[in-house]
C-alpha cells in the first residue's frame, strides 16, 4: 500500500522499468535480469551497510549473490512464465506460458498451475515427478508424458545455472574498480 492507503502501481516498486529494459513492438517491457539484479544488490548493501554502521562494500554483495540468487532466478523466471513480467534472459516464447489454458502437449490449466505452485514454493523437479506419480497412485491419471514435457519446456535448472553467477560477479568487479 502507498502512503494514502491506495494499492502501489508497478512504477512504484522498486523494481520498476530501469534504463536497461526496452519495451518490445507490441508494448511490453522487457526487463534486464541482471541491471535489476544488481539494484537488488544494492539495496541489499545499503541495508545491510546502514545497519552495520559503515559501507560493507562488495563482500556484502557477493554475499546476496550466494544467498539470493538462486532463488531471485527461481522468482523472476515464475513471474515471466505467469506472464506478470517479461525478463530477456529467458525464452520470449515462454513469457506467459502457465496462463495459457493449455499448451502444446496438452497440459490442461490445473496441472499448469499445480507445477507452478510446486516449482515456484521452491519445488524441484523430483517434486513434481513425486505428485504426479501420488495423484495417478490415486487413480487421477495425469499424464506424465505431458508433465515431463512441461519440466523440459520450462527447465528450471538449466535456466538458473545457465544464468551463472560469473556474469554478475563481472557486473560487480566493474563497478568496484
Amino acid at each position: 500500500m502507498s502512503g494514502d492507503g491506495s494499492r502501489l502501481r508497478l512504477s512504484e516498486l522498486p523494481e520498476a522499468r530501469l534504463p536497461a529494459d526496452w519495451e518490445r513492438h507490441d508494448g511490453v517491457v522487457v526487463h534486464s535480469l541482471t541491471a535489476h539484479a544488481l539494484e537488488s544488490m544494492e539495496r541489499h548493501k545499503w541495508i545491510e551497510s546502514e545497519k552495520a554502521g559503515h559501507d560493507l562494500g562488495e563482500v556484502v554483495m557477493l554475499q546476496w549473490l550466494e544467498q539470493y540468487w538462486k532463488g531471485y532466478v527461481r522468482a523472476k523466471l515464475m513471474e515471466h512464465l505467469y506472464g506478470w513480467r517479461c525478463w530477456g534472459a529467458f525464452e520470449e516464447v515462454d513469457h506467459g506460458l502457465l496462463a495459457r489454458s493449455t499448451v502444446e502437449f496438452h497440459v490442461p490449466n490445473h496441472i499448469l498451475h499445480r507445477v507452478a505452485e510446486i516449482l515456484g514454493d521452491g519445488g524441484e523437479n523430483l517434486d513434481v515427478i513425486d505428485w504426479v506419480l501420488a495423484e495417478n497412485a490415486k487413480g487421477v491419471g495425469i499424464n506424465l508424458d505431458a508433465v515431463l514435457w512441461l519440466l523440459d519446456r520450462i527447465d528450471i535448472n538449466a535456466k538458473r545455472h545457465r544464468l551463472l553467477t560469473d556474469h554478475i560477479r563481472l557486473f560487480i568487479e566493474r563497478k568496484s574498480s
